[in-house]
């Protein structure tokens, strides 16, 4: 790409052509060429538009690479100054933006919304992984001659066990919203569908008429609504359909539109506006409002179809996770079902001597 950029540079000797009387330049070209420099945003701008060319979706390139940029060069221009090109950032420089970002707190330099609360590990890995991204594109384009972030490692963090709802609080998050009003038998409709069938919200706020196939009990999911860019069939339950049904027929009473999550005055559900109905929802129900949120609905149903039996390839296949290891990880069991598992299953138990089972029998 950036060959056709480069220049030569030779070793001229002046020699007059006594023929024409002009100069004429002889002997080899020099081996060394000179290195090509780039201010920062240039490079970054070069290297957005290759990721968007190759087909990364907005939401990648919007909320990932380009927020994740500001941050660093915002911090770059603060810190040093001096460095405007990007063959001038070292690896230094990176170790250093780690560390900021690790003892950051949360919302520093927003007006009443700062708190003690630092920066989440996922956060701070996501922030290095775009910048990973980007230099080792600067380097396998030729464009830096030392990758500043070949020797850089990502900040090890401790494994927290995943917390979902449990089956109590989703039961009664399940019966909160008010299904006389529109938009609660909506709310209801949405969360049944994301408890049984483990849908991400923008999947399931995508969804038109036409995805739902009602004889075959699933949703057909095209290419481009899934993260992986693959065709997905997603089964869901009776109850789920008929929900699906009852909506449809409401929406079609009051609006022309396929969609089937849409907002009081017919326009597509937007996933902010139910996050906060959410919240609501979980108040009203006595849960606590930090689960409240529609991944959580995700994370139930991975955990309660392994808990129940289900294989991690199954799973797997119905989530669309590209990793297995992701999947892997709902596979962590909650206290109480690693206790009752320990007392029916221990040694103990075995040889007879378990208080807990001579109680059962």
């Amino acid at each position: 790409m950036y060959g056709l950029l480069r220049n030569y540079t030779w070793e001229v000797f002046h020699f007059m052509d006594p023929r024409k009387g002009r100069s004429i330049a002889k002997g080899k070209r020099s081996a060394t060429q000179p290195t090509l420099t780039f201010p920062l945003n240039e490079a970054f701008e070069i290297f957005y538009n290759a990721k968007k060319a190759e087909g990364m979706r907005d939401s990648t390139l919007k909320n990932d690479y380009i927020a994740n940029w500001r941050y660093f060069y915002d911090w770059m221009a603060e810190n040093y100054p001096q460095v405007v090109n990007v063959n001038e950032v070292t690896s230094e420089h990176i170790r250093s933006y780690v560390n900021y970002m690790s003892s950051k707190p949360k919302y520093s330099g927003i007006h009443n919304r700062e708190v003690d609360e630092k920066l989440s590990a996922n956060t701070v890995t996501s922030r290095l992984r775009t910048l990973r991204t980007f230099f080792n594109f600067l380097s396998s384009e030729g464009m830096i001659t030392v990758n500043p972030v070949s020797n850089v490692k990502t900040p090890r963090r401790d494994q927290k066990d995943r917390v979902t709802f449990s089956d109590e609080e989703m039961r009664r998050i399940l019966e909160a919203p008010d299904t006389t009003t529109f938009a609660g038998l909506r709310d209801r409709t949405l969360m049944y569908l994301l408890a049984d069938a483990g849908l991400r919200i923008n999947e399931a706020l995508n969804l038109t008429t036409e995805h739902l196939n009602v004889k075959g009990r699933c949703l057909e999911l095209p290419a481009w609504m899934n993260k992986n860019r693959k065709p997905r069939v997603v089964p869901i339950s009776a109850e789920v359909v008929r929900e699906l049904l009852t909506l449809i027929n409401e929406n079609r009473q009051y609006f022309d539109t396929d969609h089937i999550f849409v907002a009081n005055y017919g326009e597509p559900l937007k996933a902010a506006h139910f996050r906060k109905r959410l919240k609501e929802h979980a108040e009203k129900a006595g849960v606590n409002p930090a689960l409240a949120y529609p991944h959580q609905f995700r994370s139930y149903f991975c955990t309660t179809f392994l808990l129940n039996g289900g294989d991690l390839f199954t799973l797997q296949r119905i989530v669309a996770h590209a990793n297995i290891e992701t999947t892997r990880g709902y596979a962590r069991m909650n206290d109480e079902h690693t206790r009752q598992q320990h007392s029916q299953f221990s040694p103990l138990a075995r040889l007879g001597l378990s208080r807990v089972n001579k109680r059962r029998k």
